[in-house]
């Protein structure tokens, strides 16, 4: 769906793609006041960073409509173009899910991420001089393990110059494995509301 930033979907939102699978754990529009939900375009695919997953079955089932264990919201989007959505996925074992969950510690993973978002940003019609830089962001107390990112994107647009924020936030709570993704343009996403949301998923993870 076209947006007024000029961003296409497959650029601001690489994580959340595909059907609504179950509405259960993930962010639904109660969660987000002032957000309206966003149809699906299947012109506008996502993208999974798979190569900073260091191959762990678990991750790459995140966000994946075929991912019998998994849980999908559609993305919400505000008049300011602030997008919002989130993914699950739940392990056999609580072990499993703690080990994958060192894949998003290690501190290979943020130049990886970023350096993943630019090559699929950069790949994309109209773009240019494309940077990425991904930062980790104040350390959050969500679930039994959280850890949350920034990818600050700076490309030239059709000649514009257009700077975007990726917040990602990953959680584990017991066998669950979740992402709740912000991104804006201009601006970065509300640190309170970002921390609610995850807080928000979280629970519903750990719910029985």
């Amino acid at each position: 769906m076209a947006r007024k930033s000029g961003l296409p979907q497959c650029v601001i939102e690489p994580w959340l793609t595909g059907p609504i699978l179950d509405d259960d754990v993930v962010l639904t529009v109660a969660d987000v006041p002032g957000f309206t939900m966003e149809a699906p375009d299947p012109d506008e695919a996502g993208f999974l960073p798979e190569a900073c997953f260091n191959g762990n079955a678990l991750l790459l089932r995140i966000g994946r409509d075929d991912d019998p264990r998994g849980a999908l919201s559609p993305d919400f989007a505000d008049s300011q173009d602030a997008i919002v959505g989130s993914a699950v996925t739940f392990a056999e074992t609580e072990d499993e899910a703690r080990a994958a969950f060192t894949v998003f510690e290690a501190p290979s993973f943020p130049p990886c991420f970023a350096a993943d978002f630019a090559k699929q940003m950069d790949s994309l019609p109209d773009f240019s001089n494309v940077t990425a830089t991904t930062t980790r962001l104040p350390a959050l107390t969500v679930g039994d393990q959280s850890i949350g990112y920034r990818t600050t994107l700076k490309s030239r647009y059709t000649g514009i110059a257009v700077t975007t924020y990726s917040d990602v936030v990953f959680v584990r709570s017991g066998r669950g494995v979740a992402v709740v993704d912000a991104v804006a343009s201009g601006t970065a996403f509300s640190n309170a509301t970002r921390i609610r949301l995850a807080t928000a998923v979280a629970g519903r993870l750990a719910a029985p």
